[in-house]
């Protein structure tokens, strides 16, 4: 799993450096440099880009005797001898390729996509070398046909360097390669139109060099660049409304499903092409205003967010392959790991867009004061990173502990001969709490540290806070009261959940609790919820022991004594079997006769034991009794005046019956957790 995410790092890492390098290339609307102008200038130097028509006209029609027939066929044959090298080298390397991710995409998708990666890269390499050798054959690489042909092969090789890394993404052939989460179809149109987004702007890059190489002006250039930078605008325009549908579905595919905010995402993947259509909008706007005012730094600006926001979208779509198989809710430590990455690479990408922003597109500062601005965002964003890093490992292993130690339920404990525990420990009780807590103070505490790192005074916002919590306090008493006292009831451990407690007013087995509010289930099946303001006592019945106590009625002139050695060997029988010796304390004993009415012989019977399961010793200790008792002469007791129903059958002398009459104990009630030891005492009472 470590080298899996190094490896997504590296190439997150290789991927941010080559759009880094693709922002410092020319841009597509870039002629010359300089100084920007007053807007008062700016129509005037419109009006003289206009004037220079003619002579734009004019060039592009000599053209063709300016460069040469042998120069363009050439020139032509560099994109031809490359592209077709490159293809007959991917067929060649296609069966290889082939072999390679059907073996290793299964169990390793990083290595199967590394290696493709590389025999892809062979092919643009073949390409390399074929074009290289057509520029060989221009002559004089200082000359005008030299400088011509390096420009084309270096905008060939940079564009088959982008669509190298978008058809490893994609493969539109091969779907159990793909690293993106789109199906064939879609897989075609995003490489059509990823490989236009980087071919239109690449051809208004090299546009206007290539013009000023062949010997026309400045002001010429820049109004051709005023021309046609324009129609690239709309051209790539149309490439984000043509293939919206394709790459809403790739970045609605990447939303987790298990996450706060996840429509929210979800709306914002499907209308991306909104913020798509501005961008490419305003980028032929910048363009436009690069030209007439001889400013490219704008433009080169948009260039950089624009490479910046591709490579982050190669990142999150590998980090997204390796875990999507996670499909638990509670969260592995490999997806802890990528989403730390996620967040480097974001930070990384804002800090990217905002130095573009603010030093190039807007030109609110110059290099060397944003320098100061751009080291505070880097310690900031480290020590972001360093913050959320702690908080998703600390909550990685709070839902650890959470999920290895389930809390004992509802059903499980409505089962009396179950083997189930009746109460959660204290530390897992308190878990969801703590884990609430200490999210909300590391947040609190971790943005003040960012905020502070950041240039921004935070002791304003530490005295509004003690105001808000003040005038809070002062209007929400009851509120607070109920806080304060459910803090210190947790503090003393007063219960936990699945302890059956009593609270004054209600009763029932704890379920859960909020820092107000506690939750008892009554065994009859309501929810009660508690403010602990009004809680005024708690009387926990599942803690320590519980002592259970039950009347049995037997017939007259029964034997006492011997009626009490016999419960006392049953008590000791009961405590040596394996399921019930840990939970006996004291044995079942006869305490003796309470009191003798209708005929009938009261005798109180008790035992000690642990508060888990008490109505089951309860029902097993009357059993042994029935099966035990009619052997040794002790007869339960039986109604002295039956009465018989009209057409019924003689009843039998009531000396020769069998006792069949179940003994008159004390109602348990239904709930495992109740312990009978209270309600056989009301009873007796």
């Amino acid at each position: 799993m470590r080298s899996r995410f190094g490896g997504a790092l590296a190439f997150g890492g290789f991927a941010a450096g080559w759009a880094g390098a693709a922002a410092g290339a020319d841009t597509p609307y870039a002629a010359s440099g300089g100084d920007p102008t007053l807007l008062a200038l700016f129509a005037e130097r419109f009006e003289f880009t206009l004037k220079q028509l003619p002579e734009l006209g004019a060039h592009l029609a000599s053209l063709p005797q300016i460069v040469g027939g042998r120069t363009a066929l050439l020139l032509a044959g560099i994109v031809v001898a490359g592209l077709l090298a490159e293809y007959v080298a991917r067929l060649l390397l296609g069966h290889v390729r082939r072999r390679v991710i059907d073996r290793l995409v299964g169990h390793s998708p990083l290595r199967a996509f590394a290696l493709a990666l590389v025999l892809d890269a062979l092919a643009v390499v073949a390409l390399a070398v074929a074009a290289r050798a057509v520029v060989g054959r221009l002559g004089d690489p200082q000359g005008m046909a030299g400088q011509l042909g390096h420009q084309i092969f270096l905008a060939l090789l940079y564009w088959r360097g982008f669509n190298l890394v978008f058809r490893a993404f994609l493969r539109p052939a091969n779907p159990e390669g793909r690293i993106a989460p789109v199906d064939d179809a879609a897989a075609r149109g995003l490489l059509i139109a990823l490989n236009l987004v980087i071919v239109l702007p690449l051809l208004g890059a090299n546009i206007a060099p290539a013009l000023a190489r062949t010997g026309l002006g400045d002001e010429a250039v820049g109004a051709a660049v005023i021309f046609y930078a324009p129609l690239i605008a709309l051209g790539l325009i149309w490439v984000v409304w043509r293939w919206r549908d394709e790459m809403a579905a790739w970045l609605a595919a990447m939303v987790p499903e298990h996450r706060i905010g996840r429509q929210l995402k979800l709306d914002a993947a499907r209308r991306w092409w909104m913020a798509g259509l501005a961008f490419y909008a305003a980028m032929g706007c910048i363009a436009v205003y690069a030209a007439v005012a001889e400013r490219h730094t704008a433009a080169r600006g948009m260039t950089t967010i624009e490479g910046a926001l591709i490579a982050l979208l190669l990142f999150e779509t590998l980090m997204h392959r390796l875990t999507r198989h996670i499909v638990s809710e509670l969260p592995m430590a490999g997806d802890v790991v990528a989403d730390c990455l996620r967040l480097i690479a974001r930070l990384y990408v804002l800090i990217v867009i905002a130095d573009a922003l603010m030093v190039r597109v807007l030109g609110a500062m110059t290099a060397a004061e944003w320098q100061v601005h751009d080291r505070d965002a880097k310690v900031a964003a480290i020590s972001l990173v360093a913050i959320y890093a702690f908080w998703r490992f600390l909550r990685f292993r709070m839902d650890s502990y959470i999920a290895a130690n389930p809390l004992p339920s509802a059903a499980a404990a409505a089962e009396p001969e179950d083997e189930v525990r009746v109460a959660a420990s204290r530390l897992r009780t308190l878990m969801p709490l703590l884990r609430a807590v200490a999210g909300i103070t590391i947040f609190v505490i971790g943005g003040l540290m960012v905020l502070s790192q950041l240039g921004v005074n935070i002791t304003p916002l530490i005295a509004g806070a003690s105001v808000f919590g003040l005038a809070v306090s002062f209007g929400s008493q009851s509120l607070v009261r109920d806080i304060v006292s459910g803090v210190f009831f947790l503090a003393e451990d007063s219960f936990r959940i699945g302890e059956y407690v009593d609270c004054s007013k209600v009763k029932g087995t704890v379920e859960g609790f909020s820092v107000r509010s506690l939750k008892l289930r009554h065994q009859n099946g309501q929810l009660h919820i508690v403010p602990f303001g009004q809680v005024g006592h708690i009387t926990n019945f599942s803690r320590d022991w519980t002592v259970l106590k039950f009347n049995l009625a037997f017939a007259p002139g029964t034997d006492v004594e011997l009626l009490r050695k016999t419960a006392k060997k049953i008590g000791l029988d009961l405590m040596e079997e394996p399921t019930l010796k840990p939970i006996i304390i004291q044995p079942l004993k006869m305490q003796g006769v309470v009191d003798i009415k209708d005929s009938q012989l009261i005798v109180r019977f008790k035992v000690m034991a642990r508060p888990k399961n008490p109505s089951q010793i309860q029902r097993l200790a009357i059993r042994r009794m029935y099966d035990t008792f009619p052997a040794l002469g002790i007869r339960f007791a039986v109604p002295m005046f039956p009465m018989a129903m009209a057409g019924a059958a003689p009843q039998q002398p009531a000396a020769a019956l069998p006792p069949t009459v179940p003994p008159r104990a004390a109602p348990t009630p239904t709930n495992d957790s109740t312990p009978a030891a209270a309600t056989a005492v009301k009873a007796a009472d």
